[in-house]
């Protein structure tokens, strides 16, 4: 009787294990067969992607031919339909640039793109194009700025609608200007903040995050001891670009991964970084044959309790630069050819795909956005051609009392970046998948500002009653 017991006690979890299971999907609606593969001159690669403010797909690379880099723009609808009436067919090439390193994308306000990277040597060059993929003439000259920011930038930030954030591993610094590459002085020294206390960290920096609280995250490496092993490492400057020495140790975290750096290592790092909902810093590492992701709490200390001390390791490793974002109670991490699952706890989410891990087979990943919920949109590169491919991830999402949506009522634009519009003023409430309000007014409006919302679906609940549903990208 205890062994039947026992088998049925083993049985039911094998198939509750089942049950909870899922399996990621390419999604047949998207493209074709759940991808879009545009052919290439050449060779062509996507860097980056973003939506637009109709929900469009705009994706920037470049195309290498006859050893020269071109700069690349395409456009497709949401369902990765090729938008024929941008640029040439829905393709738009630079010629005039032979060296196409870019190293950022924005959707402005009115819906123009704006493009950042090297593009010279020891330059960079800011571009803005209109929604048809010419480029707008009021920017600059003809729709192009160049700047002279020597040679070392490593990253950019684009998040903030008012300035640019550049880093130097030059000099371990990050520059503020704004869109038009005015320098704002008033930021750090003359314009620069440099990340140093100069004495215990040099932080050269793979990576900058504006946080909640307006402050800036920087990620990269320690770089103090020239002559030691380089740390993996992250510090935090103010709004006005000053050391936040009360955060971690007089600023910053750091630390050797790797036991023994002189066997077969050759670089280690931090390159990404995520902001979760609960205000947690989960940050992206890499050395030469492993990868790994920190937790640490708000205040800049390890969260113990988060993989083994504080610490989730996965052996692999590319030449190509990961990246992390939440989906509910789970952190996606895309790097190669692979996505992962991993839980809030730091452990493998075994549930997803069954095994924890999406192959993408030949596709290799360089940027991945959340379209919907359950929708994930990867760009990268495909057998030298340019690929976007969509997914079906098997998240449960928390809709709780909002099961019942009033299909009359239109909110616009849907998808929404910076600000949502509805036809009538009324006292509303935006409020998230757990069902939490995130915003409410107390006064009748006829628009809100949802630009700091995460990307997701949300509710908008009206007086009386009411509720939508709204896409924030």
């Amino acid at each position: 009787m205890k062994t039947f017991k026992a088998f049925t006690l083993l049985l039911a979890t094998l198939l509750a294990t089942n049950i909870c299971a899922q399996t990621v999907t390419l999604d047949p609606t998207f493209g074709e067969n759940g991808m879009t593969v545009i052919p290439a001159t050449g060779t062509g690669q996507f860097e980056l992607f973003d939506f637009d403010k109709r929900g469009n797909i705009i994706a920037v690379g470049y195309d290498l031919y006859e050893g020269k880099y071109y700069l690349t723009i395409i456009k497709t609808n949401a369902n990765g339909v090729l938008d024929h009436s941008f640029g040439t067919d829905g393709i738009v090439t630079i010629p005039e640039y032979n060296k196409a390193g870019v190293l950022a994308l924005k959707i402005t306000k009115e819906n123009k793109i704006f493009i950042t990277g090297n593009f010279y040597d020891n330059k960079r060059v800011f571009m803005q194009f209109n929604e048809d993929g010419a480029l707008d003439e009021t920017f600059g000259e003809n729709g192009k700025i160049t700047l002279e920011l020597g040679t070392g930038t490593a990253t950019i930030n684009l998040e903030n609608d008012d300035f640019v954030l550049f880093g130097s591993r030059d000099n371990n610094s990050i520059l503020k200007c704004n869109y038009y590459g005015v320098i704002d002085e008033s930021f750090g020294q003359n314009g620069r903040a440099y990340l140093t206390d100069g004495e215990t960290f040099s932080i050269a920096p793979n990576n900058i995050k504006i946080l909640k609280d307006q402050s800036i995250l920087i990620v990269g490496v320690d770089t103090k001891d020239p002559g030691a092993w380089r740390s993996s490492a992250f510090c935090k400057i103010s709004f006005n670009g000053n050391i936040v020495t009360d955060f971690a140790n007089n600023g910053a975290w750091k630390r050797t991964f790797h036991p023994d750096p002189h066997v077969g290592v050759t670089f280690e790092g931090f390159e990404d970084v995520l902001e979760d909902s609960s205000e947690n810093l989960i940050l992206l590492g890499r050395m030469t044959y492993d990868s790994y992701i920190v937790s640490s709490n708000p205040t800049g200390n390890i969260n113990n309790d988060f993989g083994t001390d504080g610490v989730y390791y996965f052996s692999f490793t590319s030449y190509l630069i990961g990246h992390i974002l939440q989906v509910e109670n789970n952190y996606l991490i895309g790097l190669s050819n692979r996505v992962r699952s991993i839980n809030l706890n730091g452990t493998l989410d075994s549930s997803f795909n069954h095994t924890g891990i999406y192959n993408c087979g030949s596709f290799l990943l360089q940027d991945m956005k959340l379209q919907e919920p359950n929708k994930l949109i990867l760009g990268g590169y495909f057998n030298g051609k340019f690929p976007l491919m969509r997914l079906n991830i098997p998240y449960e999402v928390s809709v709780k009392q909002y099961h019942e949506l009033n299909k009359s009522i239109t909110v616009f634009p849907n998808p929404a970046k910076d600000y949502l519009f509805f036809k009538t003023e009324k006292k509303i409430e935006i409020i998230d998948m757990q069902g939490k309000v995130l915003i409410k007014s107390e006064r009748p409006v006829q628009s809100v500002n949802v630009s700091h919302l995460k990307a997701g679906v949300y509710f908008i609940k009206f007086e009386g009653g009411r509720v939508g549903k709204f896409v924030k990208i």
